[in-house]
């Protein structure tokens, strides 16, 4: 690494470690960087990401408590040395990983190793046993690059492909999703054309099969909850192919801004915004909500299962925060089943691997409204489709960076049941 990068990744680090912001908006205020070339700023971000998310790692490695150092940049100094002696010592990090070895608590020396609070690797053993070890490997290492192709502006995942082969740009097919292509290379996309166009969206695979279990029916009415910039919202319009109505909500004025420039870019007509101030919905949103064929609430979480792309989350939960988090997913869920309609579904979802965010939120929303069914993502997916993606009773969408090469995720279907007699509604995507 150059020195103007190493600088650079001091500056990141520093500004993480003095304020919280997170490295992309680091990187997105200084000009220097952004003037970088598209390698070289790839690799400044690879490696804050990667000292931030391995402080606790580094900090015990050079066997001080680094965080205490005089100032931050003294101690993202100290961290980005601990990383490059780490990485090209093999003898530190011998030492390092035996005298890890040597915690006789097994959670802590979990914690140690792969970087996180003790608490928060109680949480990963506790819901993944000893699996959690290798999730959390995978939590650490860098993410893929994935776009979603369009459908409203190119016909296919194939065409989308060939532009970006023409470009330069390297791609091979998503395992799971049917839009999703992995990017190889550093090339700047978002200095294309193809995006220009809105030809495709940045977008991690995970989130996409999210939105493909909403499976929302041939000119249907999707309420997207929890917005936020619009990823879901975006692939939503793209399946209803401008058909239909979505009607996007969100608490945050700015990312909906930022929804409302994507919805452009991206040719999608059949999708109004509307701000919330909360979890109490507005008159027009709750009678939208009466008569939607999918709600989506993709809600606030803690993002464990998208470490890969924002290190900083696993610092910035602490057990009052993820309780907090709990109660407000309960608000939303609670919030969407009073609008549900008969015949009709709520779509659960969260980027994390936490059951008590996942699985225990939607045992909990069964028993305040017992009347609602499970829909098995293996009935609206198809049997084939599911089995890689599901839980193994093909109930629940249940992804993971070290099983399928994305983000964690979780998806729970649920459905009001329709009066007996009345005919459901046809899903699509079988």
């Amino acid at each position: 690494m150059r020195k103007e990068q190493r600088a650079f990744v001091v500056d990141v680090v520093g500004q993480w470690l003095t304020s919280g912001q997170s490295p992309r908006d680091a990187m997105a205020a200084r000009a220097e960087i952004r003037r970088l070339p598209a390698a070289s700023r790839a690799e400044v971000a690879r490696v804050a990401a990667q000292v931030i998310a391995q402080q606790r790692w580094l900090s015990f490695a050079r066997n001080e408590a680094v965080l205490q150092s005089p100032s931050p940049r003294v101690a993202a100094e100290r961290l980005l040395e601990a990383h490059h002696q780490l990485a090209g010592d093999a003898a530190a990090l011998a030492d390092a990983r035996a005298r890890c070895a040597a915690i006789a608590d097994p959670i802590v020396r979990l914690a140690t190793r792969r970087s996180l609070p003790d608490w928060l690797a109680g949480e990963f053993v506790a819901c993944h046993g000893d699996g959690a070890d290798g999730l959390l490997q995978a939590l650490g290492e860098p993410a893929a690059r994935t776009v979603r192709a369009n459908l409203l502006r190119v016909p296919s995942r194939e065409h989308l492909a060939a532009r970006l082969v023409a470009l330069g740009i390297e791609t091979e097919p998503g395992r799971h999703a049917p839009w999703a292509l992995h990017v190889r290379g550093e090339q700047d996309l978002f200095d294309t054309a193809a995006y220009r166009d809105g030809a495709f969206e940045q977008q991690d695979e995970a989130s996409q099969l999210a939105a493909l279990v909403a499976a929302p029916p041939p000119g249907g009415r999707v309420l997207d909850l929890c917005a936020g910039s619009g990823g879901k919202t975006l692939a939503l319009a793209a399946m209803l192919a401008n058909k239909g109505q979505v009607l996007a909500t969100d608490v945050s004025e700015r990312r909906l801004d930022a929804l409302r420039t994507r919805l452009a870019r991206a040719g999608a007509d059949n999708v109004q915004v509307r701000a919330l101030s909360g979890t109490d919905l507005p008159r027009e949103v709750a009678a939208f909500a009466a008569r939607a064929d999918r709600i989506l609430v993709d809600a606030p979480c803690s993002g464990t299962g998208s470490w890969r792309r924002r290190p900083e989350a696993r610092w910035a939960v602490d057990p009052a925060g993820l309780a907090a988090l709990q109660a407000t997913q309960d608000g939303l869920l609670d919030a969407a089943a009073a609008c549900l309609r008969p015949g009709a579904r709520l779509v659960y979802a969260t980027c994390s691997v936490l059951r008590g965010e996942n699985e225990a939120r939607i045992e909990a929303l069964r028993r305040r409204s017992p009347e609602l069914e499970l829909v098995r993502v293996a009935e609206v997916l198809g049997g084939s489709c599911a089995a890689p993606i599901a839980d193994p009773t093909g109930t629940f969408l249940q992804l993971r960076p070290d099983r399928h090469g994305c983000d964690g995720f979780f998806a729970a279907i649920l459905r009001r049941p329709r009066p007996r007699g009345l005919r459901e509604t046809p899903d699509v995507g079988r």
